[in-house]
């Protein structure tokens, strides 16, 4: 059977605009959007009084390429697949090489505009405290993009290899290869240097070499795993949803449940009777859950670093108060979530006691939020 791989890949990116563009509207429309906004021209507008902070001990340089590398390596493949194509498209791999190109052109698209946001947002560092003017300016736009072109093709041949041990290895691998050529090219020469002997030059050339020559042992000696990027796919596809899910409810989103054990001992704090059985369900669905508990501890950790960097205590106020609203808008999703569960039906507990239980959980959050965030600003 012929198959057209440029059709195929213009029906899947076509669905997938599609699906995104109406989230992006659901996303617009929410409230939650102009709270980001603010925050981001809160941001800006002391950006240059935070960078003002920077002490002059501090070696910027190498700090900037450890993001740098960090953004660059970490370099997650979409490639539109469906779980039918374990049955319908496998036969046809050795043709769908098109269909793979196609697919690594528009992740360099999008995964490079990420880079040139981060090169942006860092440029005024880079200008103002390191002095960087010229051609290093062309060097320091350049290069990470190359990097990133580079991560993705090495990534897409590196997850041939049966053994996911090995694939972590090379990523550590091309993450010390990027952070070493991004430490060298961001200090002008000087990391590595001993003397008139470039020792980041000779390590990066080498580490080259040697990657490569394992790239193309591999490409000839394995072919695709098609199980490792349909898991890929999935789980890039849920990720976007468990992030519009903030927004707006997801229908097509399933969440993810995890044991976490060390957490679930804190609810043993709890009294065990019937007045608490919905303080228990609720802590237990929240901390087992790895969208709702995932959120709420990233936005903590986004929050105190936020209200840390601001130099004027009433921007702490604001951006902690924000930050706040944010968080109470991302737990009662927790609420809608279990509404949507007949399971809690076969619990005697009334709705009043679910309802109490859920803003006795909402009251510990935001409450654990605010006094770390409190704590934080008065340092």
């Amino acid at each position: 059977m012929k198959i057209d791989v440029d059709q195929l890949f213009r029906k899947r990116f076509h669905a997938f605009s599609v699906e995104f563009i109406r989230y992006a509207q659901y996303m617009a429309n929410g409230g939650l959007a102009f709270v980001g906004i603010f925050l981001m021209g809160l941001l800006a507008f002391y950006y240059r009084s935070i960078i003002a902070m920077i002490p002059a001990w501090f070696p910027l340089p190498y700090a900037m390429a450890l993001v740098i590398a960090i953004v660059v390596v970490r370099s997650p493949l979409r490639t539109f697949l469906l779980e039918a194509d374990l049955l319908f498209l496998t036969p046809h791999e050795v043709r769908l090489d098109r269909y793979f190109r196609k697919a690594l052109i528009y992740n360099f698209a999008i995964q490079g505009m990420v880079v040139f946001i981060i090169l942006l947002l860092l440029m005024p560092m880079y200008t103002g405290v390191v002095g960087a003017q010229g051609v290093q300016l062309w060097v320091y736009w350049c290069i990470p993009l190359l990097l990133k072109g580079w991560n993705i093709y090495s990534n897409w041949t590196f997850l041939r290899l049966p053994d996911q041990q090995k694939i972590g290895f090379y990523t550590l691998a091309r993450f010390v290869f990027s952070y070493i050529l991004l430490a060298w090219v961001l200090s002008e020469g000087q990391f590595l240097r001993l003397g008139n002997v470039p020792f980041g030059v000779l390590i990066c050339a080498a580490l080259l070499i040697w990657l490569h020559s394992r790239m193309l042992t591999y490409k000839k000696r394995h072919s695709l795993q098609w199980y490792r990027l349909l898991a890929i796919e999935s789980g890039l596809r849920h990720r976007f949803y468990q992030f519009v899910n903030n927004f707006r409810d997801v229908p097509a989103m399933q969440h993810q449940v995890k044991s976490r054990s060390w957490l679930i001992t804190l609810t043993k704090l709890l009294p065990y009777r019937q007045s608490t059985a919905g303080r228990h369900l609720f802590t237990k669905k929240f901390i087992r859950s790895g969208d709702f508990a995932g959120t709420y501890f990233r936005l903590l950790l986004l929050s105190a670093f936020v209200v840390l960097i601001l130099p004027s205590p009433y921007a702490k106020i604001i951006a902690g108060l924000l930050f706040l609203f944010m968080t109470a808008s991302q737990i009662s999703s927790l609420w809608r979530h279990q509404q949507k569960r007949n399971g809690y039906s076969i619990f005697p507990i009334r709705d009043g006691q679910m309802r109490q239980a859920f803003s006795w959980l909402r009251m510990v959050l935001l409450g654990f939020q605010g006094v770390v965030l409190v704590l934080i600003g008065i340092l």
